[in-house]
């Protein structure tokens, strides 16, 4: 009795490669399933710190101890690495900082309190800033992107070059501020309180509603740009004395 082996084993080459090429499918399908639920659980996890540090951030608005300012700052530097820019600050203490590399967008400043602050780098787009408090604060490289701050406070502020072209300022009072070469071209300026401010080479050009009063009540205003008659009579009274 003769018996014949078959050349190659049992099982031949195409086989072997049909199980590869099955293999290969499952892991694949075994890497996209773990990565969708990677990506869905960090997602929660993410939900979930941001919603823990919003409460936190809204305990913190009538939080008023001498450690207030850090840990409003450092609540809002976690929501900010998270991706989240939107945030409800209004009534905030951040007063006696120095606040840099921020960036909000569509933010609730209203009233926020910036007091005697340093901002470094700092942009606020699309964000309401009503009755915002910057009174003593100095400003460097701060952008005010569409916002609205009407009767914010920028007593004895240091805004140097500031550019509020696209935004909205009926009230604020700028008295005794550093506003030279700051840009209010085309601006609203109704209720503008500019006493004792320094105007030097301030922008008003096309500013509407401005009170020559207000210009004629700061402390300098040399140079500075109109094409408002009444007050161009006064930058050359200013610049004969």
């Amino acid at each position: 009795m003769c018996f014949r082996i078959q050349r190659g084993g049992l099982y031949s080459k195409s086989f072997f490669e049909n199980v590869l090429v099955e293999a290969h499918g499952t892991v694949l399908d075994l890497v996209f399933i773990g990565s969708l639920l990677f990506y869905f659980d960090q997602r929660r996890n993410r939900q979930n710190e941001r919603k823990r540090l919003e409460e936190m951030l809204s305990d913190l608005q009538s939080y008023r101890a001498p450690d207030a300012s850090y840990r409003v700052l450092g609540t809002i530097r976690r929501l900010l690495s998270l991706g989240i820019r939107d945030l409800h600050l209004s009534e905030m203490q951040l007063n006696n900082l120095k606040v840099a590399d921020i960036i909000l967008k569509r933010s609730n400043c209203h009233a926020v309190v910036f007091a005697d602050s340093l901002l470094v780098d700092v942009r606020f787009e699309h964000c309401e800033c009503d009755a915002a408090i910057f009174a003593g604060a100095k400003l460097n490289h701060v952008e005010f992107c569409h916002c609205s701050l009407r009767r914010a406070k920028f007593h004895g502020a240091k805004l140097d070059g500031i550019d509020l072209r696209s935004c909205q300022i009926q009230g604020a009072d700028f008295t005794s501020a550093s506003l030279k070469s700051a840009n209010f071209r085309g601006v609203d300026c109704k209720g503008l309180k500019l006493k004792n401010a320094d105007l030097r080479s301030a922008n008003f050009i096309d500013a509407k509603n401005l009170d020559p009063a207000a210009i004629s009540s700061a402390r300098i205003i040399k140079d500075l740009k109109s094409n408002d008659p009444a007050i161009l009579d006064l930058v050359k009274q200013s610049s004969s004395n």
